[in-house]
């Protein structure tokens, strides 16, 4: 029989070892801005859509193969010195913003937002179930905004029935995400 101590050792082992198989650090450059930086789940194929030399690209994710699902993510910088800074309370609004664009297709009567804490700094995001689909269509969207360091990232995950533990990894790459600086 192990001992207990050994047992919990070697879980935890095992656990680091998984995890440490499961996401990937990867970087993306942003045109005169540095780079964006997060830890993307293993399996998942990316695409960076440039949107033009000085505009913000965004970053799509898939599946490498199985059931299809999508997550847009768009770093954003202030476009000038003079431009609104992005604040908790500005990135609230925002999301709160994009929840009254979603509610007429929404199953949910009332959509709330929550709060949460990447990498460095406040976000927040909001679920909802689309009443009808239609074909090729997602049924499920999480959608948001965090802080990371000077930008704004807003996000979107499209699922359907059986992927939540794919918004959990989108939530956690997002999460993840970090500005790097030259």
């Amino acid at each position: 029989m192990i001992p207990a101590f050994r047992l919990a050792f070697l879980s935890a082992l095992l656990l680091g070892f998984a995890h440490s198989s499961f996401a990937a650090e990867k970087k993306y450059a942003l045109p005169e801005h540095g780079y964006f930086q997060m830890d993307v789940p293993a399996g998942w194929s990316d695409q960076l859509r440039e949107a033009g030399s000085s505009l913000p690209p965004t970053l799509a994710f898939r599946p490498s193969r199985g059931q299809p699902f999508e997550v847009l993510v768009t770093p954003l910088w202030r476009e000038g010195p003079d431009a609104p800074a992005f604040t908790k309370d500005w990135i609230r609004n925002q999301v709160w913003g994009a929840v009254d664009q979603v509610k007429g297709q929404s199953l949910e009567q009332n959509i709330s937002i929550v709060e949460f804490a990447g990498a460095s700094g406040p976000g927040y995001y909001f679920t909802a179930t689309d009443r009808a689909p239609k074909a090729g269509e997602y049924k499920y969207l999480l959608q948001g905004m965090v802080k990371v360091s000077e930008l704004v990232v807003t996000f979107t995950i499209l699922t359907n029935a059986g992927q939540e533990p794919i918004a959990h990894q989108a939530l956690s790459m997002i999460k993840s995400a970090v500005h790097v600086v030259r």
